[in-house]
């Protein structure tokens, strides 16, 4: 099985796109978190319940926070333990305001490294909207803006791209982002996501996530399993 990077790319992009001292709680974090580790596995039936099989991803990703509950990095690992890729977050008076984000380069078989692929820019515009914008080096990709409910959330976020405009909602249950979805500009709806949770922590942090595409719930097309440690 190997590491699937497209499937939580949009939530990578929505949540880098928070900033502030709120960042666990953007995310949907309880207590000090220090970090999450989160693995894609298989998923399968036992007991009339889904859970995560023993075949999993090969890799895993990392999100780090700070005491004050700040977003640091986040980095995708190998089985061994090699940073395959990572983002880092800058800041300017506690805002975030950049993310760069590192692929790791082969330049021999036996010999890589660490490359910037891309930058998020960021701008703050009010308590419940920031602008961004995504470069590769002098190429801007696309642009658009994350718009937060009252609770600090990410509740939907434009995207252009190449004069295309697409919305991305979120739709929350009880504090809990149970589906994902898009809006095209003629207003057709794909990219549909949805998420039930079966596993959580002594501090209610979720453990087990089961991924279904389309808007459907029938069969989970992955199990994710998170593991977390505290300050």
């Amino acid at each position: 099985m190997k590491f699937n990077l497209s499937l939580p790319l949009i939530l990578a992009l929505l949540a880098s796109c928070s900033g502030g001292s709120g960042d666990l709680a953007r995310n949907g974090l309880k207590g000090s978190v220090k970090e999450v580790r989160e693995f894609q596995c298989d998923p399968t039936y036992e007991n009339e319940l889904w859970v995560a099989s023993s075949t999993c991803a090969n890799g895993f990703r990392v999100v780090e926070y700070d005491a004050e509950g700040n977003y640091l990095r986040s980095l995708t690992l190998s089985d061994r333990g090699d940073t395959l890729a990572m983002t880092t977050a800058k800041r300017e008076n506690g805002e975030m305001v950049e993310e760069i984000y590192y692929s790791r380069e082969y330049m021999t078989p036996k010999h890589s490294r660490l490359v910037p692929v891309s930058r998020t820019i960021m701008d703050r515009v009010s308590d419940n909207q920031v602008n961004f914008e995504i470069w590769q080096k002098d190429q801007l990709r696309f642009e658009g803006a994350t718009y937060f409910d009252s609770k600090g959330r990410v509740d939907r976020q434009v995207q252009v791209v190449n004069n295309r405009e697409v919305m991305v909602h979120n739709v929350y249950e009880k504090n809990f982002l149970v589906e994902i979805y898009q809006v095209e500009m003629d207003g057709s709806r794909s990219g549909t996501q949805q998420y039930e949770y079966g596993e959580f922590d002594e501090k209610g942090n979720w453990t087990l996530r089961l991924v279904f595409s389309g808007e459907e719930k029938i069969t989970p097309e992955l199990a994710i399993t998170r593991v977390l440690e505290y300050y």
